[in-house]
């Protein structure tokens, strides 16, 4: 455990702060225990940095580390496209002003490149994750939402389709249509999965993801 979450009491805090302590004692000990888990407790699968406080010490923006399997880009220009795989993946987390609330989401970013079709690979809005929540600056926890995107990097989650809600990059998705899933590039990650995160509160939105099936883009 970090020892600087000792220099908070929760029963202390109230509204946003009560909020942002608690994402970040259970973020940390999600961290704390991949630690352990890991062979290597210097590179764990999943790590955190505290990048920027409030005025009372509470992070408002993380950088996660994940250490895993994933595809970053592809070697060619044209078909066939063979995917480049790396092993760590950086990504920013900022929590607005007016988080929590329906329209102050966090906002994920990936720092390293990533080549999945719900995150930008390229452009003005590189890196920007779409996570499809509706309820994720209100109800869905960061401890959850990271674990949503290492599923996303294990391509345990995607969407590809060109459907509503509709990729992020659609270069990304229609390789992955195309090229990706026909060529089983896809499948590199598919038995390592951590178990899915139960989410706060079940969501009438028929956007949400759903576990993968060979052959088959995810909806979210």
């Amino acid at each position: 455990m970090n020892p600087m979450l000792n220099n908070f009491n929760l029963k202390e805090l109230k509204g946003r702060d009560a909020r942002l302590f608690q994402e970040w004692k259970e973020l940390d000990a999600l961290c704390s225990k991949r630690k352990q888990q890991s062979p290597n407790p210097f590179k764990p699968s999943l790590s955190y940095i505290i990048r920027r406080k409030n005025v009372i010490g509470l992070p408002t923006e993380f950088e996660i580390w994940y250490r895993c399997k994933s595809i970053v880009g592809v070697e060619e220009t044209e078909p066939p496209r063979k995917p480049i795989f790396g092993d760590l993946h950086k990504m920013s987390v900022v929590l607005p002003n007016n988080y929590p609330s329906a329209d102050g989401n966090p906002v994920f970013t990936f720092i390293t490149d990533i080549w999945h079709p719900n995150i930008r690979h390229s452009g003005s809005f590189k890196g920007h994750v779409c996570l499809t929540i509706k309820e994720m600056g209100v109800l869905a926890s960061i401890k959850d939402l990271v674990l949503r995107v290492e599923r996303y990097l294990k391509y345990q989650m995607y969407h590809a389709q060109n459907t509503y809600p509709y990729p992020e990059d659609q270069g990304v998705a229609e390789w992955v249509r195309e090229e990706g899933e026909p060529n089983g590039w896809v499948k590199f990650a598919q038995d390592s999965a951590e178990p899915a995160p139960t989410p706060p509160q079940q969501s009438s939105d028929n956007n949400e993801e759903k576990p993968r099936k060979p052959k088959v883009s995810l909806s979210i």
